[in-house]
């Protein structure tokens, strides 16, 4: 079987004002890549939403649009998994031994650890962020392709992959819920992350280890 994993970070860097880091990818399998991408198109259309999806650009007035894409996550055959930092200042990442861009590897190794199987075929794609995006293909790369029989891994900016901005919206709404540096009182945020918690039926905190649809791993020391 082919696969594709389109991943996203949010609050990735060190040194940084919010001290949560969440790493997330979305699950699906290569043949059903072509027409989701055609379904989310088409209910931007239906909305008349004709901008990029980001977290940090929603608009109250779009509610029906995100409520409608929520809903066709959930309906379709797509899988969710994120891993979250509590607290990345804590210097978590010296624990076990590894530097800041060590660790970074390690989450996204937990983060799609569950996605890999040696017998089946992949490729993933990482939203660009940074110059060291070249860097992290090839580490990933290594790690990675151990457990697959083939993995292949690319860098894009996310207005290429509707797939990648759902991402981008599930890993802001699990920082936001999680943050205690903001005043939490943006209106269609705090509904975003309601909807998805009734879809879930659990707080964007952590779920079971078993849940396949929207699963998030908590990083704890304890």
């Amino acid at each position: 079987m082919k696969y594709k994993i389109f991943c996203d970070e949010s609050n990735h860097l060190l040194n940084t004002k919010s001290n949560v880091m969440v790493n997330g990818a979305i699950h699906i399998n290569e043949d059903e890549v072509e027409q989701i991408n055609r379904d989310i198109k088409a209910l931007k259309l239906k909305h008349n939403y004709f901008n990029e999806l980001k977290w940090t650009k929603l608009l109250n007035s779009r509610k029906e649009f995100y409520k409608d894409l929520i809903d066709y996550f959930f309906s379709s055959n797509m899988r969710f998994k994120a891993t979250f930092i509590p607290d990345k200042k804590q210097n978590v990442h010296k624990v076990y031994g590894k530097s800041h861009d060590e660790f970074y590897y390690i989450v996204y190794f937990y983060t799609m650890r569950n996605f890999i199987n040696i017998s089946h075929e992949y490729k993933i794609y990482l939203d660009y962020k940074d110059i060291n995006g070249g860097k992290r293909v090839k580490v990933l790369s290594n790690k990675l392709g151990r457990n697959a029989t083939k993995c292949d891994i690319y860098i894009i900016q996310s207005q290429e992959s509707q797939i990648l901005q759902i991402c981008d919206l599930f890993i802001g709404a699990i920082s936001y819920k999680n943050r205690d540096d903001i005043l939490k009182n943006s209106e269609i945020k705090n509904f975003i992350i309601s909807y998805i918690e009734l879809k879930t039926k659990f707080e964007l905190i952590s779920t079971p280890p078993w849940e396949e649809k929207f699963n998030i791993f908590k990083w704890n020391l304890a």
